[in-house]
């Protein structure tokens, strides 16, 4: 459906440029396929959603890749450490 369009019976204003809204991954794909897949915020974004996107597509879509690096970087630390001490 088509979320930008105000439907005033259902109390619903529409979205507007800069609003978040969830999205399953099924229909982002559809949506990439289309030309016109939005921004994704990796950090918010389930493991699972990788059956259906390529995580270098999803990257070439984040809005915040370097705080999702930086995390995904301290967790390997983290694994490492807790390894070693095994």
């Amino acid at each position: 459906n088509d979320l930008s369009t105000p439907m005033p019976m259902y109390l619903f204003p529409g979205l507007l440029p800069g609003d978040r809204w969830c999205l399953c991954a099924q229909r982002w794909t559809q949506a990439l396929a289309g030309g016109a897949a939005p921004k994704v915020y990796l950090r918010r974004t389930h493991m699972k959603t990788l059956e259906f996107a390529d995580l270098a597509l999803l990257k070439a879509h984040a809005v915040d890749l370097e705080q999702a690096d930086r995390e995904v970087d301290a967790l390997d630390e983290i694994r490492t450490r807790f390894e070693q001490s095994l």
